[in-house]
């Protein structure tokens, strides 16, 4: 983790990448909590990375409980996978990244293939 970490200081337009090294080897070795702070760190260093926020949102996931038949996932889950779908709308993770969303009961929104209203 020290190398990461060093590597972001160093050079801060590699920071992102950094930060998301260290989400990743910490949701392997079962730390989301640790994870998740990487990946806001990642995110903070570049608000585009698409995969920083579906990471985030499935550690946060694995702390939902169940409340009879409905799924209650901690704060701001639902938000990441709506910000993945966002910035990457049939990015590798964006099936997975609905299905997740239709499973906490929340609808999916993306701007995907809308038209943008015209610039007056």
């Amino acid at each position: 983790m020290q190398t990461y970490e060093k590597a972001a200081q160093i050079d801060p337009t590699a920071a992102a990448q950094s930060y998301f090294n260290i989400g990743a080897v910490y949701t392997n070795a079962g730390r989301p909590d640790d994870a998740n702070a990487a990946f806001d760190k990642c995110i903070a260093a570049d608000p585009t990375r698409a995969e920083a926020y579906y990471q985030k949102g499935i550690n946060l996931l694995g702390k939902a409980t169940l409340q009879g038949d409905k799924t209650i996932a901690p704060p701001g889950t639902a938000e990441a996978f709506q910000k993945y779908l966002e910035l990457a709308p049939t990015g590798p993770n964006a099936q997975s990244a609905k299905d997740l969303l239709a499973s906490l009961g929340s609808s999916v929104e993306t701007s995907f293939g809308k038209k943008k209203a015209p610039k007056k």
